[in-house]
């Protein structure tokens, strides 16, 4: 009964949401183009910099079942990267439950629409081009299989793609930063779900695991340094770190104190995200409005050069 009430209370805090996980990549996703684009360059080799620019697209779908009920579904991530006047599109899930089959046909359902989002009359010829599939695994499962593949029976013979398979426990920390795998950081915690019962009871190793949280901090701020994180970025995956730790070690109270009282103390030091975006509405706000005083002098300037041309060609005249 009395965890019953301490868990209650535990989710009434800001920090909690029913769908951390989910609600972490798709923010990562959404905002912070410099943690996309080297996950996807690391993934599919391929080397996109930072001119490359990221469309986000519709994630949104409607499944037809038999019974012809309609069944919303969302995808994590859905988006298309251009650089060179060359576009590809990508479609990423995150999964925090043990993997099975039926991940696959949801895959396959999410692709086959946003195939469809794409495709191209051409004729009496409809063209679908399928996105490059992901699938990010967070927990540890020996039934996890290192890569899977959809094979599509048509009339002409068979077709197939492949869906990358991507497993937070395959990574320590020194390879996610090596890498820059900034998007993994918020779900490194997974890696120690199964010793959490005898970290807690464990003081000792309840600071060790503190110890990697310090030291992910600290690299993060390193990272900020070199520049090859934004400050938004920055803070997001602290923030979201924080979130998804709480939600994991809800059980686990030593633990939840002890890692994520490391990153809340680091939180208070951080802006909101709110704050970024006023920033760059002001930025934006502030260059247009320097960009309108620059062209109203470019206008005095044509009107001075016009002014003055007219004056030689008067004065031509009277030389005449």
């Amino acid at each position: 009964m009395y965890m019953q009430e301490e868990n209650k209370d535990k989710k009434a805090s800001p920090l909690y949401s029913e769908f951390a996980y989910d609600d972490a990549y798709r923010t990562m996703e959404t905002e912070c183009d410099d943690i996309i684009i080297p996950f996807v360059n690391y993934f599919y080799n391929e080397n996109y910099d930072n001119t490359a620019k990221i469309t986000r697209l519709r994630n949104e779908h409607y499944i037809e079942h038999a019974d012809q009920s309609d069944e919303k579904r969302i995808t994590d991530s859905h988006f298309k990267i251009t650089q060179n006047d060359v576009s590809k599109t990508y479609h990423f899930e995150c999964e925090s439950k043990p993997y099975d089959n039926s991940i696959l046909v949801r895959m396959f359902e999410y692709d086959s629409q946003t195939a469809l989002d794409e495709s191209k009359s051409e004729g009496n010829i409809l063209r679908v081009r399928f996105p490059y599939a992901g699938l990010l695994l967070l927990r540890k499962s020996l039934s996890s299989p290192d890569r899977a593949e959809v094979i599509i029976e048509t009339p002409k013979g068979e077709v197939s793609y492949d869906i990358k398979i991507i497993k937070i426990s395959d990574f320590s920390i020194d390879s996610i930063f090596e890498n820059h795998l900034y998007l993994m950081i918020p779900f490194y915690i997974f890696n120690y779900e199964s010793e959490f019962k005898s970290i807690n009871e464990d003081a000792e190793r309840t600071e060790d695991l503190a110890d990697v949280f310090r030291n992910i901090m600290d690299r993060l701020d390193e990272e900020l340094e070199k520049g090859n994180l934004s400050a938004l970025s920055h803070n997001v995956i602290i923030r979201l770190t924080h979130k998804v730790v709480y939600k994991l070690t809800m059980k686990h109270d030593k633990v939840q104190d002890k890692v994520g009282g490391i990153m809340g103390g680091k939180v208070l030091d951080l802006p909101d995200i709110k704050v970024f975006h006023e920033g760059k509405a002001e930025g934006l706000k502030e260059g247009e409005a320097e960009r309108k005083k620059l062209a109203d002098k470019n206008t005095e300037l044509e009107d001075e050069i016009a002014s003055l041309k007219a004056e030689l060609e008067k004065l031509k005249k009277q030389m005449k």
